[in-house]
């Protein structure tokens, strides 16, 4: 749709959630695979050529696109409790940043791209923490104690 909300379109072949762009403009979601569970995939803006980036059991959700357009954040329960992953925009690369008990969630990106922020919730009856680290995982620095989710404006 237009940014004031006319001409929406339906992308039918498309299922799941969580859509953002691509500076080609493609669009990087969680899609719906593997009996409803979540995988990150990628696909052309009128809903051709999906092309699923993670593979495994597990559920992943959020994905967040860097804004220099190269690597992609996401949130991943492959080791049994959800952490934050990175990966590069084609799905190569995978790799886990954080390494906790708690679950580990919704990555956004600085808007220079060299830092991520996450929310962090060991109980979920309580607020979570927000965290900021490196796009490598390096430097993870408590920023915001009992707080909910956050987001960089971009």
């Amino acid at each position: 749709m237009n940014a004031d909300g006319s001409e929406q379109t339906q992308i039918k072949a498309l299922s799941g959630g969580a859509p953002e762009f691509t500076k080609d403009g493609r669009i990087v979601y969680n899609s719906e695979f593997k009996d409803k569970k979540s995988e990150i995939s990628i696909a052309n803006i009128d809903g051709s050529n999906i092309i699923q980036l993670t593979d495994n059991d597990a559920e992943e959700w959020h994905p967040d696109i860097s804004p220099d357009g190269k690597q992609i954040a996401f949130m991943s329960k492959r080791d049994g409790n959800y952490e934050i992953y990175l990966m590069n925009i084609d799905g190569s690369n995978q790799k886990r940043l954080t390494t906790n008990n708690t679950d580990d969630w919704y990555p956004s990106w600085s808007p220079d791209s060299s830092k991520i922020i996450y929310s962090s919730v060991k109980d979920y009856s309580k607020e979570k923490d927000i965290y900021i680290m490196n796009k490598d995982g390096t430097s993870v620095k408590k920023i915001i104690p009992n707080s909910g989710y956050a987001v960089f404006q971009r």
